[in-house]
């Protein structure tokens, strides 16, 4: 069953409607979040392919940056790409863990100077709430450091942590910077039904994809591993259940010829035993494997928004 366009676009406006969240949350989540994806079926977008994914890491913390030596070797022997959100503080003190990433064919991405609210970094200080001026110096400045330190200028954002701390006017910022994407926001929030599109000041948005219990929530490895709110241990928790609920949307793309933008934290792909699993299922024939900026190199599909 399709999601009506007129119902979806009211859902994408309700992001904190609480008990409109908790109905969906505890009644039927997966099959909400088909419903939005049937949208996408019959329109052949994916070039004989039957679903597109992108696949991208934010590197936080130390411990992030740590795991992306062994996250670059097991992605060696596969043809695909992945992208890496990286955090200008982080580049400077860790400039030859960064440089493997770019070595080995994949993508960073700008994600600000300082991660705002970073409790290492910048704790306390959202970006959502920062001033126009201070959201281009942390971007501006991490993309600075990212050409000293790499040789390397990305074309693309993200804003730290997503979700209510995601604010409009950072098309403006990353525009007026020269960036041509950001991916900042999720399934729920724009009416795409999760396929790429353009934003203002033309900037390509490519939005994240969201749980298929949590359909409010980002799909992340955060949330299904660490996270200590109630809902998310009630109705799922550990690799294992991260691992089949990542295999669940794989099927749901496949079946409705959708785009899926998985994101996961570095430091948590030692707890996941099913990671390389996830990989090789990336890796099957009918798939399309892009980072945004391959995506947006080829020419891809951009969705009417």
């Amino acid at each position: 069953m399709t999601m009506s366009d007129g119902l979806y676009r009211w859902i994408t406006t309700q992001n904190q409607n609480l008990p409109l969240i908790g109905l969906v949350t505890f009644s039927a989540p997966g099959r909400f979040v088909r419903s939005i994806l049937e949208g996408n079926r019959d329109k052949s977008l994916w070039g004989g392919k039957k679903a597109c994914v992108t696949l991208s890491f934010d590197c936080d913390y130390p411990e992030d940056v740590e795991a992306i030596p062994a996250i670059v070797d097991m992605l060696k022997p596969y043809r695909y790409k992945a992208s890496f959100a990286a955090v200008g503080y982080w580049v400077e003190k860790f400039p030859r863990e960064h440089a493997a990433v770019i070595e080995h064919g994949h993508e960073l991405m700008n994600h600000t100077w300082s991660h705002p609210d970073n409790e290492l970094l910048n704790p306390g200080r959202k970006f959502r709430y920062l001033p126009k001026d201070e959201k281009s110096e942390e971007l501006l400045k991490c993309h600075e450091v990212c050409r000293k330190m790499l040789g390397y200028e990305p074309i693309g954002m993200r804003v730290p942590h997503f979700k209510h701390l995601f604010s409009p006017d950072i098309y403006e910022i990353i525009s007026e910077a020269g960036y041509r994407y950001s991916s900042s926001t999720w399934l729920t929030n724009t009416p795409t039904r999760g396929l790429p599109f353009v934003a203002p000041n033309g900037i390509a948005e490519f939005p994240l994809t969201t749980c298929p219990k949590h359909p409010f929530t980002v799909f992340d490895t955060w949330h299904s591993l660490n996270a200590q709110r109630l809902s998310h241990r009630m109705l799922h928790r550990g690799p294992q259940q991260y691992l089949e609920l990542f295999k669940e949307l794989l099927v749901m793309a496949r079946e409705t010829g959708s785009y899926l933008n998985i994101y996961m934290d570095p430091l948590d792909i030692k707890k996941i035993p099913g990671f390389r699993e996830m990989l090789d299922l990336m890796a099957e024939e009918d798939l399309d494997v892009v980072t945004y900026e391959e995506y947006l190199r080829r020419g891809m599909p951009m969705a009417p928004h």
